[in-house]
């Protein structure tokens, strides 16, 4: 009887302990968690990049695709360079990997006030089953979705003070690859294109002879977006005033393996994009107005001339940078030719936003 009751006191003793223990690992947890409160916020905004993508961590992972494999992009790492969470800020990447600037926009409200006749379904990638960083339905664009998170961040308040947006890449890729198909067919059924040469002459002429009107697009969406985000009122939100860094792009089929362009004429169409999307971004007054835009008041981090420098450095950083020469495998399927960075490619973007636009506000 003695030894029982010993035993009962024993463990009541040593529960009581443990519940001690507990309440004060707790408190612990409790307090270094409160040591940061959250004041700000950083909204991240884009296609593949912004989400952090690449083709071999969605190997690796698949099909159990955790949005915290792909917490290695440039929007982590410019959040993290910036020590932002040490200063109270947090980050909200809404960014879909696939994601055009007419699926940015989507055919919900916002898509049917701000072009009603170019509509595009939002986000395919969670149409398929795939999460998000940030969740926000599988109708609502992420237009919309920024829109919302600006209101609702400004109202409970930890307002976003640094947004970042990178969008377009996809809206190209799809007319290369739709050229790339075009011209395929013709050679398989005529034995010629009519944009002459060789297979790949010609999908070089059909890029040349369709990028003034593909340009067009994706500025003028990219435009939407902008005067959408910074008048969020008049679409259910809040007029969104703070920093804005919009990052250009490189060209991943430039001289990868020193041998030339992968795509002839790719990197000058790449500048030439940026050259007007800078001007988007940041001309006022006169400048923007002859434009037909509003000055947007962003900043334009360019990333090309670093990625792209034109000489014998860029076969080692596209190599390094990018995922174009990956020849490796992941649950036996192929991890490249990847356009998307590197965790060391993604580390360079974020530097080069951070040289070029400051670090998150």
């Amino acid at each position: 009887m003695s030894a029982t009751n010993g035993l009962a006191v024993s463990s009541r003793r040593l529960t009581g302990l443990a519940v001690v223990l507990v309440l004060a690992l707790s408190a612990a947890f409790a307090s270094s968690a409160s040591a940061v409160t959250v004041t700000h916020s950083d909204l991240a905004l884009g296609d593949s990049l912004a989400f952090g993508y690449s083709q071999q961590l969605f190997n690796e992972n698949f099909p159990t695709e955790s949005p915290t494999a792909f917490e290695h992009g440039y929007a982590n790492y410019y959040f993290n360079i910036s020590k932002a969470k040490a200063a109270g800020d947090q980050l909200q990447n809404l960014g879909c990997p696939g994601e055009t600037t007419d699926s940015m926009i989507g055919n919900g409200p916002i898509g049917a006030a701000l072009d009603p006749t170019e509509g595009e379904s939002p986000c395919g990638y969670h149409k398929l089953g795939f999460p998000l960083h940030k969740e926000y339905g599988g109708t609502k664009s992420q237009l919309e979705a920024a829109i919302e998170t600006i209101a609702v961040d400004a109202g409970t308040g930890k307002p976003v003070t640094t947004l970042t947006m990178q969008i377009g890449a996809n809206d190209q890729l799809h007319a290369i690859a739709k050229c790339e198909a075009e011209v395929k067919s013709e050679f398989e059924s005529e034995g010629k294109s009519k944009y002459g040469g060789s297979p790949e002459e010609a999908v070089k002429h059909c890029i040349e002879a369709h990028v003034e009107s593909l340009f067009k697009h994706i500025l003028k969406n990219e435009g939407s977006i902008m005067f959408a985000l910074r008048h969020g009122s008049l679409f259910g939100g809040v007029d969104y005033s703070g920093k804005v860094v919009f990052q250009g792009g490189y060209d991943p089929y430039g001289n990868v393996f020193g041998t030339g362009e992968l795509l002839v004429g790719s990197n000058a169409l790449a500048s030439l994009l940026n050259f007007h999307e800078n001007k988007l971004m940041t001309d006022e007054g006169v400048e923007a107005a002859e434009e037909g835009h509003e000055a947007f008041k962003a900043c334009f981090a360019a990333v090309q001339p670093t990625f792209n420098p034109g000489n014998k450095k860029e076969p080692t950083r596209l190599q390094a940078w990018t995922n174009m020469a990956n020849t490796s495998e992941s649950n036996g399927k192929k991890n490249g030719p990847d356009i998307h960075p590197t965790p060391v490619g993604y580390h360079e973007l974020a530097l080069l936003m951070i040289k070029g636009c400051g670090n998150v506000e």
